[in-house]
């Protein structure tokens, strides 16, 4: 009897449509839906130069899911985490990292309060005011074809002598639905740079009569 030998090219044509499957299993897997945000920094300015705070950031959201109900149905697995670009003015960003919202919230005002010329510190030490954002609201949805989105927080600056200086901000946008997911990433990174952009760290520190 003749012996019949198998080459390997022949098995992988043989196999090849039970491997296609697999990678696209795998591939199905390992896609997860994230949120691009892309945020803008200010303009420089040196007129806090020299100042310092101590930074916290508190989520307060009542639900800390980001995405509504709708919203969901375009970002099936969302991982309720936000890939972050950071941006000069005009320029497409750099990416940063992947984050859950309060440290979001913390890399990007720490990189705005450095742009006024504000020290950041990550712990509360003597003779420097404490800076603390209260988180409200961070979401989107989708209400037929508009992407809507909101964001609000309180800010609170605290000196040694209980002094309170308090800002708060609070904003929605809305954007019309295109094929993808494009729009809503441009819609939420709109609403952030604007919200975080909007704090008035001058105004505090004169509130505060710091």
């Amino acid at each position: 009897m003749k012996k019949i030998c198998r080459t390997w090219p022949g098995r992988v044509i043989r196999n090849l449509p039970a491997l296609l499957i697999l990678m696209g299993m795998v591939s199905c897997a390992t896609t997860i839906p994230e949120l691009q945000v892309r945020y803008t920094l200010p303009t420089p300015s040196d007129t806090l130069k020299g100042r310092a705070v101590a930074l916290t950031i508190e989520d307060r959201r009542s639900d800390k899911s980001i995405l509504g109900r709708e919203a969901h149905e375009e970002f099936k697995g969302f991982s309720n985490s936000i890939a972050l670009k950071v941006a000069e003015p005009g320029q497409k960003g750099t990416s940063v990292g992947i984050f859950q919202v309060p440290t979001l919230m913390r890399e990007a005002f720490t990189r705005r309060l450095a742009r006024s010329g504000v020290r950041v510190l990550s712990d509360k030490t003597a003779g420097v005011p404490g800076l603390e954002i209260i988180l409200k609201t961070f979401s989107l949805d989708l209400a037929g074809r508009e992407w809507l989105a909101k964001m609000s927080y309180e800010a609170r600056l605290t000196g040694e002598r209980g002094a309170v200086a308090t800002q708060f901000i609070n904003g929605e946008a809305k954007r019309y639905k295109v094929i993808g997911r494009d729009s809503a990433d441009t819609l939420m990174g709109e609403i952030f740079t604007d919200m975080v952009n909007s704090l008035d760290v001058a105004r505090l520190f004169k509130q505060a009569g710091l």
